[in-house]
């Protein structure tokens, strides 16, 4: 018994010898970034540009700036001050493509009230120290009191683009 665990000391002496320290990856305070979404359901595509702000190291706050979509139906554009988003953003402590789940919610209003409920997940690409490339699979719920008898549609929505950090 002696031997063993003089044994396991010695492993764990080597091990921690051995181990390196890893800095904490530090994501930009302000970002923005140009993106392009395909939506399913509707098949509709867009493209647009968002803001992230990241007030801690694990989570962060995304509000679409605007988008211009195009498809089924008219060609419409969004600004965010007619159709207000917020997500919330968690990243997952990975390294190398970096994942991130999201939920959020958009309500907007022209002329009727349109509601939507939004998640997902992400991966983030780093190209430079301030520079990520992402790509987002989610799913949307929509409910839109215009429509006869208040429908709810459920699209899934799959967006891509770069983020560039502004404020580190």
């Amino acid at each position: 018994m002696k031997k063993l665990t003089i044994l396991v000391l010695l492993f764990l002496l080597i091990g921690m010898s051995h181990a390196a320290i890893r800095r904490s990856l530090r994501r930009p305070l302000i970002e923005i970034g140009p993106k392009a979404s395909l939506y399913v359901g509707s098949v509709r595509g867009g493209f647009g540009a968002e803001f992230v702000v990241n007030p801690l190291r694990n989570f962060g706050l995304r509000m679409d700036i605007a988008e211009l979509s195009f498809g089924d139906g008219p060609t419409e554009f969004f600004f965010n001050l007619r159709a207000l988003t917020l997500d919330g953003m968690i990243y997952l402590p990975v390294s190398g493509i970096r994942p991130y789940a999201f939920v959020g919610f958009g309500i907007g209003a022209d002329g009727h009230t349109d509601m939507a409920f939004r998640g997902g997940l992400g991966f983030n690409y780093s190209v430079t120290r301030s520079t990520d490339l992402f790509m987002e699979p989610g799913m949307m719920i929509i409910y839109n009191s215009a429509r006869d008898g208040d429908e709810t549609d459920v699209w899934f929505r799959f967006s891509m683009g770069g983020r560039f950090g502004i404020l580190r």
